[in-house]
């Protein structure tokens, strides 16, 4: 159940992300967009709270923080063809390897 919560989670979040994006490239659309955004990334708590609930605060917090900057990270590049570059995917590889490494060092 564990992984749903965060599944969902993430992709709420890029949703939102994505959203947002989409509202700030024109002045007619900020305004749906912001209120689109939230639609999506304010619910997107209650499955944090409930990871919370489930296992480790701390791994629960670096996993649903890292794990939405990277699906936000790959959705916009998607979405919207922002093209990263090779040095910013080895970030984006640098910060799931530090979620596994985070999590594998859990002492419970």
């Amino acid at each position: 159940m564990q992984l749903i919560y965060l599944l969902i989670f993430w992709l709420m979040q890029a949703a939102a992300q994505i959203l947002f994006k989409y509202g700030s490239d024109h002045p007619a659309r900020w305004l749906p967009c912001f209120f689109g955004g939230h639609l999506f990334g304010v619910p997107s708590i209650i499955f944090l709270m409930a990871l919370y609930k489930a296992m480790n605060p701390n791994i629960a917090l670096g996993l649903g923080a890292g794990g939405a900057f990277l699906s936000a990270q790959l959705a916009i590049a998607a979405v919207f063809r922002s093209n990263p570059t090779g040095l910013q995917y080895v970030g984006m590889l640098a910060i799931a390897a530090g979620m596994v490494v985070f999590t594998v060092g859990n002492r419970d």
